[in-house]
């Protein structure tokens, strides 16, 4: 197939972008919600009590390949960007038109949420190219006159593997839902059996997640529940306002405000055009629901992610449509650009602003959470080294959550003088809980015993905190003989602190009785 200028121009351009972001993802230290990911490889599975497990695949495939460093975790995050962004480019052509295509793919590789997301390994990655390829396949299957039509099917497979790597993904078939059902045009597709084998098709990528649940005592249904509806009763009145103000940030206040008004404009047009009622349809329920959830969930940008897509189709279709003062539309395309072409080198580097002059800190800076890792490593590795010869019948290691545990255990080198009695023990434990918190919970552990044995009876533990209390949590004091402060050490970026850590020393571990 011969390509037009517009297609030539496009992949040249994504494919000069994807060897930016890997050099990018190369740069930056993993963040702990990437070592987590990387730590679920562990225990290889489809599904578990957080998310993302689908995505932990991706960069067991790339670590295989290119090693133990932050590109063999993030060698996807890029690729599939740029996929996802070659989907976009051939759906909006087929809604709206070659301009329109090209201006959505622009939009959506300009914006720093996704330039984040381009090289970083997050759930939300594949969970949104899956998401945008599902969304494709919906479009197909609904210019198809044939009741049978494969896409359907397969949008529903497609949404399905999304919701294995993010549970976001569960959006594509809501979305689809109320695409059908409040369209009068194409409401007569639900006497077929398309849409029906779509969901029967994503139900059977749920089922993973189902029987996990089912014999994990529901660990993850309450978790979830417990993150989105607060049953405790406390109410976040102010965290649409905060959630609000995320969103302005990661996309950049012009470029959304600009995609609220184009979508007021697509509501408006619901019923005239196919364009409108799927952009519509794949934006609207998500955002919705992330405000009204916001009030018992607290504000999570991330919540944005489904409607990216479908917002990033609605400018350029409404500045197209509704726009006829040349002028006037040049101006707000440029508007749109601009402030987001700045805004993302800054979300990606902040010391680019610490370069101008800026005195800005560490401690309210995002780009904290992949920053200084893997020099906190090794200095932990040093405390390591220095405590082994003394610990009482063998040295192990307790952070205070998966976060913390799931970098050290990336981070630390494999020749540590560390207790493990099996290749399925994480190198760091975390603190012991009655309550499931994390998939840590259903994983081998320090607290577990064979045959009423416990490896680490009698051991010395050193324990890992970012806290800022000068004593260790109780629950590890009643679980050790003796638990006393070790050192203190900072980790610094151009000389400012980035985060403190203390360790303890845990001595005499007793195992609790079951």
């Amino acid at each position: 197939m011969e390509l037009n200028y517009t297609q030539r121009l496009l992949i040249q351009s994504l494919t000069v972008l994807t060897v930016l972001r890997w050099v990018m993802a190369g740069l930056h230290d993993l963040s702990p919600a990437e070592a987590q990911l990387v730590e679920t490889l562990r225990h290889p599975s489809l599904a578990g009590m957080d998310g993302g497990h689908f995505t932990s695949w991706f960069a067991g495939i790339s670590r295989a390949v290119l090693g133990e460093t932050a590109l063999g975790v993030r060698f996807f995050a890029p690729v599939l960007v740029a996929a996802g962004s070659w989907m976009i480019y051939r759906l909006a052509r087929s809604l709206t038109g070659e301009k329109c295509a090209g201006w959505s793919v622009a939009i959506f590789n300009l914006n720093p949420m996704v330039n984040l997301a381009a090289i970083q390994m997050r759930p939300e990655t594949p969970g949104v190219f899956f998401l945008i390829a599902g969304m494709v396949a919906v479009w197909r299957g609904l210019r198809r006159a044939s009741p049978w039509d494969w896409h359907w099917p397969l949008a529903g497979m497609l949404f399905g593997a999304g919701f294995l790597c993010w549970y976001g993904a569960v959006w594509g078939i809501v979305g689809t839902m109320v695409l059908l059902v409040g369209s009068r045009r194409w409401r007569g597709f639900l006497l077929r059996p398309g849409p029906w084998l779509m969901l029967a098709d994503f139900a059977v990528f749920c089922w993973p997640l189902m029987e996990w649940n089912r014999h994990h005592a529901m660990a993850g249904f309450y978790q979830w529940r417990d993150r989105w509806l607060q049953p405790e009763g406390r109410i976040h009145g102010l965290a649409p306002v905060e959630l609000l103000g995320q969103w302005l940030a990661l996309i950049s206040p012009v470029l959304l405000v600009a995609m609220v008004w184009a979508l007021g404009r697509a509501v408006k047009e619901f019923r005239l055009s196919d364009a409108a009622r799927l952009m519509v349809a794949f934006s609207v329920p998500p955002l919705a629901c992330a405000l009204v959830f916001s009030f018992g969930a607290g504000a999570r940008a991330a919540w944005l992610a489904p409607a990216l897509p479908a917002l990033c189709l609605v400018l350029p279709w409404a500045w197209e449509s509704h726009i006829s003062q040349i002028h006037f539309k040049n101006h707000l395309q440029w508007l749109c650009v601009l402030p987001a072409l700045v805004l993302t080198p800054l979300s990606l580097d902040t010391d680019l602003l610490r370069h101008a002059g800026v005195p800005l800190s560490y401690g309210s800076d995002r780009s904290r959470e992949w920053r200084g890792w893997r020099a906190m490593s090794e200095e932990a590795a040093l405390v390591i080294r220095e405590a082994a010869p003394q610990a009482e019948g063998g040295l192990f290691l307790i952070a205070e959550d998966e976060r913390l545990a799931s970098i050290l255990n990336f981070y630390l080198p494999a020749d540590l003088p560390i207790l493990r009695p099996t290749p399925r023990h994480p190198l760091v434990q975390i603190m012991a809980s009655p309550v499931p918190e994390s998939n840590y919970h259903f994983w081998p552990g320090y607290d577990g015993s064979s045959r009423g044995q416990s490896a680490y009876q009698g051991r010395t533990a050193l324990y890992f905190t970012t806290a800022d209390s000068v004593q260790a949590p109780e629950a590890l004091r009643l679980s050790f003989r003796e638990v006393a402060p070790l050192t203190i050490f900072d980790t610094l970026q151009r000389g400012l602190p980035l985060r403190r850590i203390k360790v303890f020393v845990c001595r005499g571990y007793q195992p609790p009785l079951h």
